[in-house]
């Protein structure tokens, strides 16, 4: 027979027990933040409470008045470097267009004001900037003062011609040496959709030795910054305060050393289809210092088809919301693109590097995320496609073509592990394995790595994956880790139609497409990814950057168009 107090105490207890139960904690969502560029939607969705880091927020967009919706990737979820929230993208965008956006967050725990919590926003992406129709058009010659600024009074000089700038005037810079007087300082503002256009006039090189942002809203167009020597050292900086919207397109760079430098800042630049070619020696081995775009810690850019080269990095340091897409940069001394530092919705895609003396693309280190790495073609660096040495989180990494001399990731492959790669070809063209670290490769909760394809040619291991541990094949890494359980092994030997990179850096290879041939694995062996690769051809995505099929993409500057129609043909 029971005891009736034991039953008594026994109830006790239990309730005690379930009142000892831990309590999950509801998901709360705060401020919501979003921001665009021509192509790009970004937002930053502040959350607390998601301590089990599985609250989702799904999006779904259309453009504004259309029936259309369609899916893009989810957010990701961010809890590193402070941050705390869901975040990501909508990308591919028409500019100059208004969307409706729909997010929708939910959590097995629970969501306070509803599970899941509809937020519906619209928002315009950037105009592509047009020429001023509207203004006075004038003419500038090289001098120290005078003119009236007609054709047969020219303004002596773009110090005498500011003196008359108005939002909306195009001033034609004739033939000749504007920097014989030195630095040249841009200090008159235009207005937002009314730039103040400083253009070539079409008779000769206008040619400067190094300028000054000191204003908003400047365009200029044509022009040319050139030294004489090898001892260049800025072709073109800003100066306090940031300069807002600025334009530089079909620009000639040559033998400056800080080529584009956004030194005292500079927020939503247009940065197309200029030239830059650097002054540091690909021959001389590694160097760090020389710039062809410095962002500097800046946001709101549009960097694209712009051919770079001879300069330390290509493009560096964007802060939050830049899109890099399209540009070709080759014969650098040290990385391609270097996203080092950089914050919420870098978007680096479409890119073409080449004969880089260090690394392709650099995540060292990331200071906020997510980055979304897509389509790029790297080939081939002297160190490592992409570079992972420190801190590094979210980044949805897909059909990029990695290839290196000596394994894609020679260090730093267990911070992989945050990133979602899908949809990659990673190729070392000597047997080496592809990925490496002497580090503990456990997955965390952010690890999703699957559909990629891998070439480690006759080496005896594949992955160098966690304490040093060596990985036979791709089925090791599997069994090991649960990842790339739709992972494939290729031969580059036989993969491309184009495969010419002779030997490591500073020997230049051919600038290239690197494309499958039809009888490849790595065709239709891909992931749908929503928003991302909705225009494959065939039963699934290709591997890599390039789809068997579609129009090859164009690199670097695209030929000139008629101003009234000076569009970005993006595709």
């Amino acid at each position: 027979m029971i005891n009736p107090l034991n039953r008594l105490a026994a109830a006790v207890l239990f309730s005690l027990c379930l009142l000892c139960t831990p309590i999950q904690a509801q998901t709360t969502a705060t401020t919501l933040t979003s921001y665009s560029t021509h192509h790009s939607i970004g937002f930053e969705w502040n959350i607390t409470g998601d301590v089990e880091h599985n609250a989702i927020a799904t999006i779904q967009y259309r453009v504004n008045g259309s029936n259309l919706w369609l899916p893009a990737q989810p957010l990701f979820r961010v809890d590193f470097q402070a941050y705390d929230m869901l975040a990501g993208s909508v990308m591919f965008l028409q500019a100059d267009t208004e969307y409706e956006v729909q997010l929708s967050l939910s959590d097995t725990e629970g969501v306070t004001g509803g599970n899941p919590l509809l937020h519906t926003t619209r928002i315009s992406t950037k105009k592509i900037p047009q020429f001023p129709t509207t203004g006075t058009t004038y003419h500038v010659v090289p001098g120290t003062g005078g003119g009236d600024g007609t054709l047969n009074n020219p303004f002596q000089g773009v110090a005498a011609a500011q003196i008359m700038a108005q939002a909306g005037d195009t001033f034609l810079l004739h033939a000749g040496d504007y920097g014989t007087a030195g630095q040249v300082n841009f200090t008159q503002s235009g207005t937002q959709h009314n730039h103040i256009v400083w253009r070539s006039a079409g008779d000769g090189q206008a040619v400067f030795n190094q300028v000054r942002i000191e204003a908003d809203y400047v365009w200029l167009h044509e022009l040319n910054f050139i030294y004489d020597d090898n001892n260049g050292n800025y072709g073109l900086r800003t100066s306090p305060p940031a300069p807002e919207g600025v334009v530089l397109t079909y620009n000639h760079f040559e033998n400056c050393h800080y080529c584009i430098f956004l030194n005292d800042g500079g927020e939503n630049w247009y940065i197309t289809d200029n030239t830059i070619i650097g002054n540091n020696d690909i021959t001389a081995g590694s160097e760090f210092s020389g710039e062809g775009i410095e962002l500097q810690h800046t946001s709101g850019h549009t960097v694209a088809y712009n051919k770079i080269s001879r300069v330390a990095d290509g493009i560096s340091y964007p802060h939050r919301n830049v899109d890099i897409f399209a540009n070709e940069i080759f014969d650098t001394t040290d990385d391609g693109i270097e996203g080092d530092y950089g914050h919420a919705n870098i978007r680096i895609w479409g890119n073409r590097i080449s004969n880089t003396h260090n690394n392709g693309i650099s995540f060292q280190p990331m200071n906020g995320a997510p980055w979304y790495v897509l389509y790029n073609q790297v080939a081939a660096p002297g160190e490592d496609a992409l570079k992972l040495r420190t801190r590094t989180d979210r980044v949805l990494l897909a059909h990029n073509t990695l290839v290196a001399w000596s394994g894609p990731v020679s260090s730093g492959a267990e911070l992989l592990r945050n990133f979602k790669s899908n949809n990659n070809l990673w190729i070392s063209i000597q047997d080496r394995y592809v990925w490496e670290n002497g580090v503990d490769g456990r997955n965390n909760w952010k690890t999703d790595l699957d559909y990629d394809g891998f070439d480690w040619g006759n080496y005896t291991y594949a992955f160098k994956w966690g304490n040093n541990v060596r990985l036979t094949d791709l089925t090791a890494f599997q069994d090991l880790t649960g990842q790339q359980s739709h992972g494939i092994p290729i031969d580059h030997n036989s993969c491309f139609n184009q495969f010419n990179i002779p030997s490591p850096p500073p020997t230049p290879i051919a600038l290239q497409h690197l494309t499958l041939d039809p009888g490849c694995q790595a065709v239709d062996a891909g992931l749908l990814l929503a928003n991302i690769n909705n225009g494959f051809l065939g039963t699934a995505p290709d591997l890599g950057a390039l789809e068997v099929g579609q129009n090859l993409p164009h690199y670097g500057p695209r030929p000139q168009l008629p101003d009234l129609i000076f569009v970005d043909n993006f595709e």
